[in-house]
């Protein structure tokens, strides 16, 4: 339809098949209804078209969005399909992309299908860290610390959990102001240098409950930033599910700290004795997906001059694959998180693996004996690299003795020093183990999670209260669309 006007010859079939979008233009489907009412509203409002008119246009639009989208349409992509079904239903359908490109027109589909499974994917991530804290509140057993995968000190299951918890809480607060800047509408900019038509731009945002417009209509059509934004925030977000779904990989192994749940795992096709953490690796392996999702949208915008150019709809397919692909990961995680088993007697029993309390023991020789820090971490140390990690207090006179201390150990200090109860216990400063301290970490968490539940339902509200103004007004044009 759209090439009859400059065209003498139609598309080489090969081309087409490159160019079109039509197989993946599903996901915008019914956004590209909506931005079509909003549009036909907004010209119906300054005067281009009359009410007849506008009415015949939602009409057909109603019928289209009733009739779903057809997988067997041969047009380049959604948006031509769209307008040429309309106008085969009606010929006020010609009218329908006054004042109109496709460029500010697939804009505003793309950051209305980004806002959307933005809070939907803010939605899971809260659901992730409920599911955490929950199980963090029941899980206070004393677990063996890491670092450089390494036994290292005793800490809580819980204090652990909710290291979880504050790495999503980040990837959360990304999903929202990548929602802030997505809401924003180009639509009206046209082709990119705005259009002679008088178009209210404020009055077509606010029916499609976008928070303002897109100022300059060259930025509005041109600019795709909010595509990065939006699989950045998948890409952390992937990143953080595959940090936890190693553990959950290597937890369920050697460590034997979990047993993983049925419904999360698989066996093997030749060993029956196997229980395999498939799951956690297939999450642990989109990460790499997400990642290469990220550097193709960056590697197709890093040059492209302004102002619309068609290598943008190559970014199209990756938005909509790693918004959906984040928001199926996240579901997963938050339900085989919850139905893990962690082994307290196994966690409990490998918490002084290690010489887990030799921190503790270079402390107490601080505070209770006034050997510098250094030189006590020496000491500690010397005994580890002789193996000795039950050292008596003659072990520890001996090595003090050897770099100019003379102190005499009560081994009462020592066993209190290497209890790992009491040591998990002391650490009371801000975001430590003590089990206090844990508790009110938990306490403030579930209360934020209100709040940002709350804060959620209110975005949603307002996006709802705009659309249903959507609908009134086209009501008052005797068009029932929202039915």
């Amino acid at each position: 339809m759209l090439r009859d006007s400059r065209m003498e010859k139609g598309m080489d079939s090969r081309a087409l098949k490159l160019s079109s979008s039509i197989a993946h233009d599903r996901n915008i489907f019914y956004y590209d209804i909506l931005v079509d009412v909003a549009h036909t509203l907004t010209l119906h409002k300054s005067g281009y078209l009359s009410d007849t008119e506008a009415a015949e246009i939602l009409k057909a639009l109603k019928e289209i969005k009733d009739r779903g989208y057809n997988t067997e349409w041969k047009y380049e992509d959604v948006h031509e399909a769209i307008e040429a079904e309309v106008t085969r239903l009606t010929p006020a359908g010609m009218k329908m992309h006054t004042g109109r490109s496709r460029n500010d027109e697939v804009a505003t589909c793309l950051r209305l299908f980004a806002r959307d499974h933005l809070l939907n994917l803010a939605e899971n991530i809260l659901l992730i860290m409920e599911v955490i804290l929950n199980r963090a509140e029941n899980s206070n057993s004393i677990m063996p610390g890491f670092t450089h995968l390494q036994y290292a000190q005793p800490t809580r299951l819980s204090h652990h959990l909710i290291a979880y918890h504050d790495m999503l809480s980040r990837d959360f607060d990304r999903a929202l102001e990548a929602f802030k800047r997505a809401n924003r509408s180009p639509l009206g900019s046209a082709a990119f240098a705005s259009t002679g038509y008088i178009l209210d731009r404020h009055y077509s945002a606010r029916l499609l409950g976008f928070d303002g417009v897109v100022e300059n209509s060259e930025d509005a059509v041109s600019s795709r930033d909010f595509i990065i934004d939006a699989v950045y925030v998948c890409a952390s977000l992937m990143l953080s599910i595959s940090r936890i779904a190693e553990e959950i990989v290597l937890f369920s192994s050697e460590f034997d700290f979990i047993d993983l749940p049925d419904e999360f795992a698989s066996t093997s096709s030749i060993m029956p004795q196997k229980k395999n953490p498939d799951i956690a690796e297939l999450l642990r392996a989109n990460a790499g997906r997400m990642i290469g999702n990220l550097t193709a949208t960056m590697s197709i915008y890093k040059a492209m001059p302004f102002s619309y150019n068609r290598d943008f709809q190559e970014m199209n397919a990756i938005l909509y694959d790693s918004l959906k692909r984040a928001e199926t990961a996240s579901e997963v995680l938050a339900a085989m998180f919850e139905k893990i088993r962690f082994k307290k007697d196994v966690i409990e029993k490998k918490a002084s693996k290690g010489f887990a309390t030799a921190t503790e023991l270079a402390d107490m020789l601080v505070m209770k004996y006034n050997i510098p820090f250094r030189i006590s971490h020496r000491i500690i140390g010397k005994l580890a690299a002789r193996g000795v990690q039950k050292p008596t207090g003659k072990d520890i006179e001996s090595l003090a003795r050897e770099m100019g201390y003379s102190i005499k150990i009560n081994d009462d200090d020592i066993d209190e020093a290497m209890n790992i109860g009491k040591a998990v216990e002391r650490r009371k400063n801000t975001g430590g183990t003590a089990l206090e301290e844990v508790r009110r970490m938990i306490t403030a968490r579930k209360s934020e999670l209100k709040d940002r539940r709350a804060k959620i339902r209110n975005l949603r509200g307002r996006i709802g209260l705009s659309l249903r103004m959507l609908y009134q007004e086209a009501e008052k044009l005797e068009v029932n669309f929202h039915a």
